[in-house]
């Protein structure tokens, strides 16, 4: 059976868009028929990617950790594409290191990004949402909210938290008739996994498996065309949680 998704008309703020699975979103987004709006720190990959994905694509940098300006920048977004249907906050980091070694100025701006930021995101853009039509805001956490292990207290604490907030959110919005949806992914060949990690302290020691013998990270367009297929859903209906895993993960 072919799973057809069909975004035409639909116009979708994606935050983290300028490299990892914020710009592979976007491709799938954009390549399944919706306009977007790209939001992110680095300027030039953005316009870069603009360039590739062509007039179905508007690119609009701005650091989400500022949020008088990402309040300005979802203002942006929604006047440049003629509104504003739905939202994916994909902007974060990953941080390892034990917390016992760590330093508790650099949680506070982990929290700030992975935790605050999205939220800001949604707090901004939820008065530009339209009345009507499938509306989604999704947020992109991580495996790490649901199994712990060594090194990455800090992250899946962020993580986690991000997951409680979005579980409220839910309730919030649904009155609205407005879909909200958590994905936590596992380990994806994306730029945040291989290049973007920040270290703080020393990493404990650990024998707990990250995959089976013959297990390795998974190329990321199969994880965005996955967020496009839950936008494409009939009104009505929502996938609030997704998990989503290289078959060969075993942690987290």
């Amino acid at each position: 059976m072919t799973i057809s998704v069909e975004l035409s008309g639909r116009r979708i703020l994606v935050t983290g868009a300028s490299s990892g699975l914020g710009a592979e979103i976007c491709r799938s987004l954009v390549r399944h028929g919706s306009q977007v709006a790209m939001i992110a720190r680095r300027k030039d990959r953005l316009e870069e990617l603009q360039t590739e994905l062509g007039e179905m694509a508007v690119a609009i940098p701005c650091d989400v950790t500022d949020f008088l300006l990402l309040q300005a920048a979802v203002a942006e977004a929604t006047d440049r594409m003629g509104g504003l249907d739905s939202i994916v906050a994909v902007a974060g980091r990953a941080m390892v290191g034990s917390i016992e070694t760590g330093e508790p100025e650099r949680w506070r701006d982990l929290m700030t990004l992975n935790i605050i930021a999205p939220l800001a995101t949604v707090r901004y853009a939820a008065e530009h949402l339209t009345d009507n039509g499938r509306r989604d805001v999704i947020l992109v956490g991580s495996t790490g909210a649901i199994t712990p292990i060594p090194g990455v207290g800090i992250y899946g604490a962020s993580k986690r938290g991000l997951r409680a907030a979005c579980d409220t959110l839910r309730l919030e919005l649904a009155p609205k008739g407005i879909n909200v949806s958590f994905i936590m992914p596992g380990m994806f060949e994306t730029e945040g996994l291989v290049g973007a990690v920040e270290f703080d302290g020393a990493m404990p020691p650990s024998e707990i498996p990250m995959f089976t013998s013959n297990g390795c990270p998974a190329p990321p367009q199969t994880l965005a065309d996955t967020t496009a297929f839950m936008m494409g859903l009939p009104e009505g209906v929502c996938i609030n949680e997704l998990v989503i895993r290289p078959t060969g993960q075993l942690n987290p």
